[in-house]
Formats: C-alpha cells, sequence, structure tokens
C-alpha cells in the first residue's frame, strides 16, 4: 500500500508511519511498499503490543518480498514512529520482534507476513532469576528496578519513585514479572516509553499533551467522543492491618489523595447520602506499609468514574498521544470539558490514514485550575 498516495489535507501533509529495524534503526523501501496495516496497542497497565501486515510476492527467483530480506528475525529490534509532515516526527513505541507468520493461502496473490511486536520490556521476560534483595542491606524498590534494567538498553525514568524499602524481598522470576509486582505493591504504573521505564504514581499533574478538539470547526481534530459515568464506585477503601499492639487488628479508611482533573471531585458526588465504602480484602501477609499502598492506590483507582472513549484523525491532531498522561479535551461542555488522564491508545495506519483510539479517565467535573493550566499549556502545543 502506497502511504505517500494519501489525500492531502489543508495546511497539513498526511501523517506518515516511520518503521525502523536493526541496532542501526534502518528503514527499508520494500517494507512500505508492501505495509498493508499498521496497529499498536498503548497502555498505562500492560506492555505497548502491536502488529504489521505485509503483501508479500514471490519474484522470478522463487524469493518472497519483505519475507526473505530477513528484515524482521525474532528479537530484532524496531522502532515505530509517526511523522507529521516537516514537523519532527514522534515515537509511538520502541522494542522487539515477537514472532513473525507468513500465510501462504491458495492464492499466492493473497500471502501475507504479519509481524508481531511488543515494547521493549520483552527483553526483560527472557531470564528466570532467583533472588533476594535488600540483604544485608536494605534496599529501595528504585534501586532494585535500576539494577535489574542495568544489563538491558532500557533506563530506568528520571521522575520514577523510590517505592518501599522496608524489608528483604525475594525475587522467583523474570524482571518484569518482579518489577510489576513490586509496583503493584506500592500502587505504581509502570510503562516503557521513548527507552525509559518509568516507575510510580499517576502522573496526574504532569504538562498536559495537545489538546483533543471536538466540534470545533476547522480546528477540530475528533471524529468521536463518547462519555460514561459509572456512579457504583466506592470513595473509601477500608483495610485491616495488624495492631501494633494487641490482636486485634486495626481498621482503616482511605480516601482518594490524587490531585483533581477538574472542579469538583467525583468522590464528592452523592454527599448527602452514607458514606459509599468498601473493604478490602487482606493480601497475604505483607508489612503494613505495602497493605495502606495498596489500598490507597485502590481508592484512587476508583476515584476514576468517568471513562471516555473516542477516535482522533491522526494528521489533524499532529501528534502522538501517549498513555499514563493527562490531555485536555475542549468542546464538549463544562461538565467534561477539561483534562482526563490517558488509560490506552490504538494506532492504526490503514488505508483511511493515521487513526488514533483512546480510552480516557477522570475523577472530577468541571474545568478546574489544574485543567485550565493544562489545556492552555496543551492549546500551544496544537500550533505545531
Amino acid at each position: 500500500m502506497a502511504f505517500a498516495n494519501l489525500l492531502s489535507l489543508p495546511f497539513r501533509q498526511p501523517a506518515q508511519p516511520v518503521i525502523q529495524v536493526g541496532a542501526e534503526r534502518r528503514e527499508h523501501d520494500s517494507v512500505y511498499a508492501a505495509l498493508r496495516e499498521l496497529e499498536v496497542v498503548t497502555a498505562r497497565e500492560e506492555a505497548a503490543a502491536g502488529k504489521l501486515v505485509f503483501d508479500i510476492r514471490r519474484d522470478e527467483a522463487g524469493n518472497w518480498s519483505v519475507l526473505d530480506e530477513d528484515i524482521f528475525a525474532p528479537w530484532t529490534a524496531i522502532r515505530i514512529a509517526a511523522a507529521f509532515g516537516e514537523q519532527a516526527e514522534e515515537e509511538i513505541v520502541r522494542g522487539y520482534v515477537k514472532s513473525a507468520n507468513a500465510k501462504f493461502p491458495p492464492s499466492g496473490a493473497e500471502a501475507t507476513l504479519e509481524v508481531a511486536i511488543q515494547d521493549e520490556t520483552l527483553a526483560l521476560d527472557r531470564t528466570h532469576l532467583r533472588e533476594v534483595w535488600g540483604e544485608p542491606d536494605p534496599m529501595s524498590d528504585r534501586q532494585i528496578v535500576e539494577t535489574l534494567l542495568s544489563p538491558y538498553p532500557l533506563t530506568l525514568a528520571a521522575d520514577s519513585h523510590d517505592g518501599q524499602s522496608a524489608r528483604a524481598l525475594n525475587q522467583d522470576e523474570t524482571p518484569i514479572k518482579f518489577i510489576r509486582k513490586r509496583a503493584e505493591a506500592n500502587g505504581y504504573e509502570v510503562l516503557a516509553q521513548g527507552g525509559a521505564l518509568y516507575f510510580g504514581p499517576m502522573r496526574l499533574s504532569g504538562e498536559a499533551q495537545a489538546t483533543v478538539m471536538v466540534y470545533a470547526g476547522q480546528a477540530s481534530n475528533c471524529l468521536s467522543f463518547d462519555v460514561a459515568e459509572d456512579a457504583l464506585k466506592p470513595d473509601a477503601v477500608r483495610f485491616e492491618r495488624a495492631a501494633d499492639e494487641g490482636e486485634t487488628p486495626e481498621t482503616r479508611s482511605l480516601t482518594p489523595d490524587q490531585p483533581a482533573l477538574g472542579q469538583r471531585r467525583t468522590s464528592q458526588e452523592g454527599s448527602d447520602l452514607p458514606d459509599f465504602e468498601w473493604r478490602m480484602s487482606r493480601e497475604g501477609d505483607g508489612p503494613a506499609a505495602e497493605q495502606e499502598a495498596r489500598a490507597q492506590a485502590l481508592a484512587n483507582r476508583n476515584e476514576m468514574k468517568i471513562r471516555a472513549t473516542g477516535e482522533l484523525d491522526g494528521t489533524l491532531y499532529g501528534h502522538v498521544l501517549l498513555p499514563g498522561r493527562p490531555v485536555a479535551v475542549d468542546g464538549v461542555g463544562p461538565r467534561h470539558g477539561g483534562l482526563y488522564y490517558v488509560d490506552t491508545v490504538t494506532h492504526r495506519f490503514a488505508e483511511d490514514g493515521y487513526r488514533q483510539t483512546f480510552e480516557l479517565m477522570r475523577n472530577a467535573t468541571g474545568e478546574g485550575e489544574l485543567a485550565a493550566a493544562g489545556a492552555a499549556a496543551s492549546a500551544i502545543r496544537n500550533l505545531f
């Protein structure tokens, strides 16, 4: 499929996929000529993964295009980005080839090669380790993650957090499985973006991405936008922990402690009714700090009662929407306009152009001060 032949839009050149393979990030003309479809799913709580589908053809010598060029051998490094005309390209994912499946149906004209990829955390799932961390000297979770990452190209993001360092920890799994286990114990996210692994809580107060524009005339970049509110999520989480003295466990109730993405927190809705609180089941024999961190993360997650889904025209949006970051939404009214947190984004290049299907979440309504500041910053990004 010839992506260069897509219809141009006023003031915008059609967004194009950039596919670089190998340690030298080499581009191959044959790859673009044969590309039928490219899809990458990026998410807050899972590894980014995708597929590339190529139409392959046999030449007079019996060799198949793309397939017999050995471009996509297993574990080949791969980077996929989006190029927006004369603007600098923006990365969607970097990682490795996970599998390459050739399909030869009865008609040779329908033969395809489907390449599956995953972000750089795939390399962290190769080696099973048995290790005891924090003996004889305590180690923070950040120190453990940095040590586990040291043999790999993936580095720890500078804004990652320390986590806990209360006791010795036994690892009996691959590095990425252990890192995700420690993230869960802290209520953290694990995201691989731009060659760095983020290990920390949701970054709700970070700089907003370019604004999603709905019903904005020529400035519109959003093809669809739907919002749903779920009232049946608790406003607080109650949990039990061992008492400092005596045998009776202590009971604590935790409310959300994260920044609000609007004027009125969803946990304040229905405040004239009895307290809306759920009890968290005790998990394992973890220390009190871990139990509290899990409960706090659950309270924060439950406050995200507003979910939005939609689709962006990637060319009109002019940027790659990233999960684990805030984004401003404009054009849907004062209740639902403002900042959201990006949960998942599916990037797809096909004959109809570049589309980004997204899922957002929010813990407040109205355009609060945080939302207004984020929207102002992202409005500047929309110009470039």
